[in-house]
């Protein structure tokens, strides 16, 4: 097809791409401005699921699945984002979900102030997305973290043993998640954890959550191993002290690559034939029993002949179709999953104190136990599926947690404190910096202003008041002090309180390596889209969406 130098760019590209630049409308950065406005829709949506009075979404996703949550992460992955601008602020969730497990409406909520307070400077003072702009918020990012975060440390964890300074560490973080329930979580994942903790590191892969509909919060439970949910095949349900077998392929007769024919003459031959296959099953179950084995466990098909001659010598068997289930319960045992059907090798066996079958929620589970198993199982119990998946996500926050903390374990004050803290320093050293770095600066401050008010608004709290308190108590702070003064969150219909009180008191903080992370994803993914000056989308490819 011949190149149209008269068309301009749309003739250059292919037909059914769009472009959007400055040359819209030059005065008013329509670009820039139509991300900060997409980016703008998707922060407001969610800010209000920010903190432990948070509001839930419902979520209905494209295979007609139902999903009520208040984690960011968890509704922004069900949530199909068009615009391109929103998708870098949902990645940057996305990688804070995956690095820190926690804060990830953080990131939202003030990267999409950080933008409005740039639509703001744009208005004011006509600028386009300058340099000035975008270097005043790379320097407030190295501020807060060279400078304003090492001093607001006010505690750390010292000793990775010690259960209650992890509980200080996780009641925050899942209380964030799961208000009223952090009580019994917290002390289920600091067991768990401590179980499983190795050389002062924890694997969060090495803790695993079971979902059990049924009962309520307060009856979910910490297993020393591995839980199944399905019943054993065999009729031995209960095994103290056993070794474990455990097979990848399918406990049946082997069949051969190519087809092949058997002819038979008389009954003789039938009957010879069918002996010989069971000679050779029970050969097989006979020699894994001499071995030791009392527990076999297969991720495939099980033969009828198989399991008659297991049951016939007393061996408990198991069938569990995930191989990611089976690599779990290996870890967990300390097994090898083996290819072929024979006796495994002492080196190969796996080892459990106990394993039996349990009735949970009507449903059959089988639960191996093991005291010196390499993976912790906590069984959550729930009255619905929804209820179930937000626990599951709140408990693999808090082992994240635990694992971010293992790498640097200082604390700074939560609530909506060291965001004031970070404003209140911010803006004064705008009065500092000469030249038009200092609106950014300032600006900059000002959206870090967004975490406290966002959560009084969501506490029931009158924001403006609540954060005129905050202002006044961290800006009258003595230098080298550190203001503990943040949001109260416990309102219980008080009306006659001030919505601030001290972080201190109620134990209330997070994690400073998971706050640096969490600001620095936000900045980068603002200063991403503020660089942004055309888009050019190309044409679906596929036909029509149905």
């Amino acid at each position: 097809m011949a190149y149209n130098s008269a068309a301009g760019l749309a003739g250059m590209l292919k037909e059914g791409t769009r472009h959007f630049s400055q040359e819209d409308d030059p005065t008013n950065s329509s670009v820039v401005l139509r991300n900060i406005s997409a980016c703008l829709e998707l922060s407001r949506m969610l800010s209000t699921s920010l903190g432990p009075q948070g509001r839930c979404k419902l979520v209905v996703n494209h295979l007609e699945k139902i999903m009520v949550t208040s984690d960011c992460a968890a509704i922004l992955k069900e949530v199909e984002v068009e615009h391109p601008a929103a998708k870098l602020l949902a990645s940057a969730c996305k990688k804070q979900e995956e690095e820190c497990g926690d804060n990830t409406n953080f990131v939202l909520a003030f990267a999409g102030e950080l933008l409005w307070q740039t639509a703001q400077l744009i208005a004011k003072m006509t600028w386009q997305p300058a340099p000035e702009i975008l270097a005043g918020y790379r320097r407030a990012l190295d501020l807060c973290e060279s400078k304003f975060f090492p001093a607001l440390v006010c505690d750390s964890v010292n000793d990775f043993t010690q259960k209650d300074q992890l509980l200080q560490l996780l009641r925050p973080v899942l209380a964030s998640k799961q208000y009223g329930s952090e009580g019994v979580l917290a002390p289920l994942v600091v067991d768990a954890c401590l179980r499983v903790m190795k050389n002062g590191r924890v694997s969060v892969e090495s803790v695993r959550t079971v979902k059990i509909p049924g009962a309520s919060v307060s009856q979910s439970v910490l297993l020393d191993g591995y839980a199944a949910k399905s019943g054993v095949e065999t009729v031995v349900t209960s095994v103290e002290k056993a070794k474990i077998a455990v097979f990848a392929s399918g406990f049946e007769a082997s069949s051969t690559e190519a087809k092949g024919t058997v002819l038979m003459k008389n009954a003789d031959d039938l009957k010879n034939y069918n002996k010989s296959e069971e000679a050779k099953m029970e050969e097989i179950v006979r020699s894994i029993v001499e071995s030791g084995v009392k527990i076999v466990v297969t991720g495939g098909n099980l033969s009828d002949m198989a399991l008659h001659f297991l049951d016939r010598h007393q061996v408990m068997c198991l069938r569990i179709g995930s191989k990611w289930e089976l690599r779990r319960l290996c870890q967990a045992v300390g097994a090898t999953a083996l290819v072929r059907l024979g006796p495994p090798t002492p080196d190969e066996m796996g080892y459990c104190d106990s394993a039996r079958v349990q009735e949970m929620g009507g449903k059959p589970v089988t639960i191996f136990t093991n005291a010196e198993s390499k993976l912790a199982t906590i069984v959550l119990r729930a009255s619905t599926t929804s209820v179930l998946n937000d626990l599951e996500r709140a408990v693999d926050d808090g082992v994240q947690a635990v694992a971010q903390a293992a790498k640097d374990g200082r604390f700074v004050y939560g609530g909506g404190a060291v965001e004031m803290a970070l404003s209140v320093a911010l803006q004064q050293e705008a009065e500092k910096v000469p030249g038009l770095e200092q609106y950014a600066l300032a600006a900059f401050g000002k959206a870090l202003e967004v975490i406290p008010r966002t959560l009084a608004e969501n506490a029931g709290w009158d924001s403006t008041r609540v954060l005129a308190d905050l202002q006044s108590a961290h800006a009258s702070v003595a230098e080298g002090t550190i203001c503990d003064v943040g949001v109260d969150i416990d309102r219980l219909g008080d009306d006659q309180g001030s919505g601030t009180i001290s972080m201190k008191e109620k134990a209330i903080y997070d994690l400073l390596n998971t706050k640096m992370s969490a600001l620095r994803q936000a900045v980068d993914a603002t200063v991403t889209i503020l660089k942004v000056d055309q888009i050019i989308m190309s044409k679906p490819s596929g036909g029509p969406k149905m």
